[in-house]
């Protein structure tokens, strides 16, 4: 029975192994040419997590002009620096409004983010280029969404506008499939 349990093991890491040679590594790609949003909420008291979609949509709606107008990733970092002061000001107009004694700040750089997974595609877990802004003590859950190309304002699966052609593009779009061992699961692990 041991013999067959590793025999099984082994047929399944070969081929998993295999499989994963078959992917296309376009991913690469993706982390040069894609900018995220990324903010931090104060705490995770309900009215600081509020605050913070508050000023998510503020900043979606006041400046959507930044990347609409970006034809590519260069220029859509040039856009964001120049308006990082907008930014970092309609972040701590939304705070006051909302009665909050803290404020926001904003800052262009690199982050390590998981896999993220949205209803048409997937983005790889790595390093990108981000806007954060933190709120206050910035301690709270946080909301992330892609920047550029812009599809933190509609629902929309074209990563062509980042740099990938179509053909890997299918590594983010195409069905996903999870491995699982039936006999790991059945005994727990």
């Amino acid at each position: 029975m041991k013999t067959k349990l590793i025999a099984l093991f082994c047929a399944c890491f070969i081929l998993l192994t295999a499989i994963d040679t078959l992917i296309p590594r376009s991913e690469g790609r993706v982390f040069d040419n894609v900018i995220r949003l990324h903010i931090l909420a104060n705490d995770n008291s309900d009215i600081a997590q509020k605050i913070k979609l508050k000023v998510r949509d503020a900043i979606l709606d006041e400046c959507g002009d930044i990347f609409s107008d970006s034809g590519d990733i260069i220029t859509a970092e040039a856009n964001l620096s120049e308006n990082m002061a907008r930014i970092e000001e309609i972040s701590n107009r939304v705070l006051l409004e909302n009665g909050a004694d803290y404020k926001a700040t904003a800052e262009l750089g690199n982050e390590d983010y998981p896999t993220r997974d949205y209803e048409e595609f997937s983005l790889p877990a790595g390093n990108y280029k981000s806007l954060r802004i933190k709120l206050g003590n910035a301690s709270g859950n946080n909301w992330w969404c892609i920047l550029f190309p812009p599809l933190c304002t509609r629902a929309s699966s074209d990563l062509s506008s980042s740099g990938i052609n179509e053909k890997d593009t299918e590594v983010f779009t195409r069905p996903k499939y999870k491995f699982r061992f039936k006999l790991l699961e059945f005994f727990g692990g």
